[in-house]
């Protein structure tokens, strides 16, 4: 086997199957949330005879924040940008937190905790599985050394020789 910094220096040519399948996750879960802010719009009528207005853009704010930032995750962590698993954590971090804010503290008519309870069991299933394919995943990212400069005289020195 080489050493490190043969192992570190050469691209990764194929992307890991866990990367197709993340990339697949976000843009179904995307997908959804798209479908959702359509589905605001459609009964767009029916809303404003029980919700107030404000109540409806902050859905459709929310739906469109949500759509956008689990595309835009697929996209990230499929072209593999070296930041690409610190922003899919972040996203998957956010879009957590704002579900549970929503479903415990901004609804009409709480639930009881024992009809939570196996939304909350899924969810930590689903965040282990896909925190776990980030991790796994993160050897396959660009790092900062496998980039291509496209000056021949870059000030990035990749060797470990002193500066001249």
């Amino acid at each position: 086997m080489g050493s490190e910094s043969e192992l570190t220096s050469k691209p990764m040519a194929k992307r890991p199957f866990l990367l197709y399948l993340l990339a697949f996750i976000f843009l179904m879960a995307g997908m959804f949330s798209l479908v959702g802010t359509l589905g605001i719009f459609q009964s767009w009528s029916w809303w404003l005879s029980f919700v107030s207005v404000n109540s409806i853009v902050l859905q459709v704010f929310v739906g469109v924040l949500i759509t956008f930032a689990w595309v835009s995750a697929a996209v990230i962590l499929w072209l593999r940008f070296s930041w690409a698993v610190i922003y899919s954590s972040f996203v998957i971090i956010l879009v957590t937190v704002w579900f549970w804010v929503e479903r415990l503290l901004l609804t009409q008519n709480p639930m009881p905790f024992s009809r939570h309870a196996l939304v909350l069991v899924i969810m930590c299933i689903f965040l282990i599985f896909v925190f776990s394919s980030l991790y796994l995943v993160t050897p396959a990212m660009r790092t900062y050394q496998n980039l291509k400069f496209s000056g021949d005289n870059s000030s990035v020195q990749t060797s470990g020789d002193k500066n001249e």
